[in-house]
């Protein structure tokens, strides 16, 4: 029988079915394309045993004048500096106070709980406080007690932390009168829940500053009797209603509303009324027939009565009133939305009475921890320059060294009105400003979400406008808001939720003129974008897009795989990354069943081809001061970074990567085919397994498109396999090509299958 050579174009295409797509590449995962050829992509290595608290969301790589090498990672509860595998927590305090006298009171006896009383402490739980100068309490030492804690809330003015220690007795005081707790900022959110706009946040519309405790005691998904550690702060009210009601009234005279808190959600009769102020003993700013209600009308005398609301993990509960320390009265479980389940004991509690549902317009703010927390960080020299999104400037001093934590911008000596909050930061090229994205104007303490600042030139501190300096400001002219910014060699990009706009450095009074790129056209997050050399790459919510010098399209084969399957609404946490050792452009995200990443879809820029695989890194950056890119991620549920491009799996195990066809048959798949023998072509390294290191050729086959594939053989290639037999009859047939071997790399050639036509029938 003769033998044909089977080529397949290079790039995965997904643009149509397998069989229209005859000829060319239509799976992968873990691989690339280089000259044309397909080839195993590189594993990676734990950086080192040391882990990080929460996931890591940026990687900024820096060398300092004496050679040290050194890494910013940020993450949802924790910022730090890298060096040498070893990761030093300079995450910013929010703020440092002296207790009161005993201000520890420990638990049951045998507990390391103890309770930590801080009259308005503003923790959330979730925080890290670091407690010193301590006494021995109840048979928990000094040592015990002097060190970093995550809290858990159990109001406004205490909180809970997990000693290793063990109490004697249990319920007793002591710490003595000289006791600490240094806060660090607030943890913001791994999460995004959609809402609608920008930026719209987990509790998108909770509350800045609540009520906060936990259960105790776990409850089912079904309970009405809900068990908190402390009720006292968790509102209820009741009185009487003033006047007569329609179902169209706007706002409600009350007998007495000093009880009522200042907005919330209000049950006359059996309507639900939300509202939004409480000035006067009236409510008004009304929403009627809410949660599932109808409106009606009310007669004066009526009783009102306050609906409590609450979160527990991502479920919403009503309730009316209370006994004790247990919520029993009027409680409905999964509302607005949400979904009723099981929560363990200890699970925070939080009053959320002005939540706003998911998919509803939220209250989106600035204040830290109100959204997903993501960091931009650049470095002044030696030193690091990064803030939170839409949170505070910070600047870590190097010369302070690595266990020193970061302050912020207004704290530095010589500061001159910095900006206090800021979308996005960085370092502007050879002119040498700091700049600000989306930050409060001079004077002004609220955040003005188009407007752009930058320093004074060689002096990050001095942001006064004066006529001895260049610190200036300019207001993007078009748009509701800066979404991100990406700096190239030549000039920054800033995007808006409508338009792109170029920031070029012209020098004199001015010092950077503004012009518009391009209307219509977005980016899908603050990440979604990579500068490499003079061109700039990013992510949009329908397309991929390339700028150098002008807006182009990225024409993409694998765009309806990728759009038709994908979480939007976690395109915050989306991230565009490069690995110029390969010509590569890299976008990791979030399928449309998962909430984390876990996909990536590949450009390779000099081939112009595509590929896709499944790879769950939360932040990466390219190599340069380091010898391999570097990323973040998650081994069983523990967050490290990565040295990629090295190794298979970090856990020592094999990665499967794999590459597959489209059908292909024998001229218009008018006759059935058999194949009985092939004659592989491919290149591959020397492994650990010494010559055992295989791959699998994997034959695939079925008679009609709509048919399910059934697996024919499986052909095992070693380096030295002259030819493989099998026998397949169809009339389609896919190849899949696979590794699951240690330490082996491949790259393949072209194959040659012996086949036939066998018949019609």
């Amino acid at each position: 029988m003769p033998l044909v050579k089977i080529q397949f174009k290079p790039g995965v295409n997904r643009e149509t079915t397998s069989y229209g797509n005859e000829g060319q590449w239509y799976n992968s995962d873990l691989i690339r394309f280089r000259k044309g050829r397909p080839e195993k992509m590189g594993g990676w290595t734990k950086l080192s045993a040391n882990t990080i608290i929460g996931t890591g969301r940026s990687l900024h790589t820096w060398a300092a004048l004496d050679s040290s090498k050194y890494m910013g990672l940020g993450t949802e509860a924790k910022f730090y500096i890298e060096e040498g595998g070893v990761y030093n927590d300079i995450t910013p305090l929010r703020k440092t106070v002296t207790l009161g006298a005993n201000p520890i009171v420990t638990g049951t006896a045998s507990s390391g709980v103890v309770t930590i009383n801080d009259t308005n402490h503003g923790a959330r739980s979730g925080d890290y406080v670091t407690i010193s100068a301590a006494t021995t309490t109840d048979g928990i030492t000094a040592a015990q007690l002097n060190l970093e804690f995550e809290l858990t809330v159990v109001n406004s003015n205490s909180y809970t932390v997990t000693t290793a220690g063990s109490a004697s007795s249990g319920s007793t005081a002591g710490g003595g009168s000289s006791v600490k707790a240094a806060y660090q900022i607030s943890a913001g959110l791994g999460m995004v829940v959609p809402g609608t706009g920008w930026g719209a946040s987990l509790w998108g519309g909770s509350v800045e500053t609540y009520s906060e405790t936990t259960l105790n005691g776990l409850i089912s998904d079904s309970a009405t009797s809900i068990i908190l550690t402390s009720a006292a702060d968790f509102d209820t009210a009741a009185t009487t209603i003033a006047a007569n009601l329609t179902d169209v009234s706007t706002s409600i005279p009350l007998a007495d509303s000093s009880s009522f808190p200042s907005q919330g959600t209000v049950l006359i009769n059996s309507e639900k009324i939300r509202y939004g102020n409480n000035v006067s003993n009236t409510l008004s700013d009304l929403t009627r027939e809410t949660d599932g209600t109808t409106a009606a009308a009310h007669t004066s005398g009526d009783a009102a009565t306050y609906v409590g609301l609450i979160q527990i993990e991502q479920e919403l509960i009503q309730y009316t009133g209370k006994t004790s320390q247990t919520l029993d009265a009027g409680v409905v479980r999964a509302v607005r939305g949400t979904t009723a389940a099981a929560h363990a004991d200890g699970i925070a509690v939080k009053e959320a009475h002005d939540f706003v549902g998911w998919g509803e317009a939220a209250d989106i703010t600035t204040t830290a921890g109100s959204n997903i927390r993501l960091w931009s960080q650049d470095n002044w020299g030696e030193d690091l320059v990064f803030n939170a999104y839409d949170g505070t400037p910070y600047y870590w001093d190097k010369t302070l060294g690595l266990s020193a934590r970061a302050t912020s911008l207004a704290d530095q000596s010589g500061a001159s009105t910095p900006p206090t909050v800021a979308r996005r930061i960085m370092v502007s090229g050879t002119s040498r400003h700091l700049i600000a994205f989306a930050c409060n104007a001079q004077g002004e303490t609220d955040q003005d979400l188009l407007m752009v600042r930058w320093s004074d030139r060689e002096d990050p501190f001095d942001w006064t406008l004066s006529s001895t300096n260049k610190s200036r400001f300019q207001r993007i002219s078009s748009g509701s808001e800066i979404i991100s910014a990406q700096k190239t060699r030549q000039e920054i990009l800033i995007w808006t939720d409508v338009n792109l706009h170029a920031m070029r450095f012209v020098g004199g009074d001015d010092v950077f003129g503004f012009s518009l790129l391009a209307s219509n056209i977005s980016i899908l997050g603050p990440n979604a974008s990579i500068a490499i050399a003079d061109r700039v790459f990013w992510m949009d919510r329908e397309n991929f897009y390339m700028y150098a010098g002008s807006v182009q399209i990225i024409p993409c084969t694998l765009l309806r795989y990728v759009f038709d399957d994908i979480n939007l609404d976690q395109g915050h946490k989306f991230f565009a990354a490069a690995n110029k050792m390969f010509d590569e452009v890299l976008w990791f995200y979030a399928s449309a069943d998962s909430s984390e990443i876990d996909r990536y879809v590949k450009f390779n820029m000099a081939e112009s081809v595509w590929d896709k695989g499944t790879l769950a890194r939360t932040a990466w950056v390219d190599y340069g001061i380091h010898d391999n890119p570097r990323a973040s991620g998650q081994d069983s549920d523990i967050n490290y970074v990565y040295i990629q491009e090295t190794g298979d799996n970090a856990d020592g195990s094999a990665m499967t990567s794999f590459i597959e066809s489209s059908d292909f048959d024998l001229g218009d798949g008018e006759q059935f085919m058999f194949i009985n023998r092939l004659i592989p072509d491919v290149s591959m390294t020397d492994s650990s397994e010494g010559s055992s290191g295989t791959i699998d050729y994997i034959l695939k086959t079925r008679n009609y498109p709509g048919d399910t594939l059934t697996t024919n053989s499986t052909n095992s290639v070693s380096s030295t396999t002259q030819q493989s037999f099998l026998r397949a009859r169809s009339r389609q047939a896919v190849l899949r090509i696979q590794s699951s071997v240690s330490d082996l790399a491949w790259t393949l050639g072209d194959l040659r299958l012996e086949m036939r036509p066998d018949g019609r029938r």
